[in-house]
């Protein structure tokens, strides 16, 4: 068993435009944006959310995000879920 945080993440949301006039002021498209769930991974620059946790016989799926701390507004911990340990596949 593992022990991981619950989290709450407000973060802005990156975006990319394809043949779009140029805007002057990014603050007005950077959207900020709630994710909720566990803190899977923290690294020096990112972190990973997981949502959506489904174990098979076989293997795990997860809804997850990877977050660039650099876009993080702020983060609120709830406590902590023990899990079994999550099978991720191979890099």
């Amino acid at each position: 068993m593992k022990e991981y945080d619950i989290v709450a993440v407000l973060w802005d949301d990156h975006i990319a435009f394809e043949r779009s006039p140029l805007i002057k002021k990014a603050s007005k498209i950077i959207t900020p944006t709630l994710t909720v769930g566990f803190l899977f991974k923290e690294t020096k620059h990112s972190l990973i959310i997981v949502s959506n946790l489904e174990k098979y016989k076989d293997r795990d799926e997860a809804n997850f995000i990877v977050v660039l701390k650099g876009g993080v507004r702020g983060i609120k911990r709830y406590g902590k879920i023990k899990l079994r340990k999550i099978r991720c596949r191979e890099d």
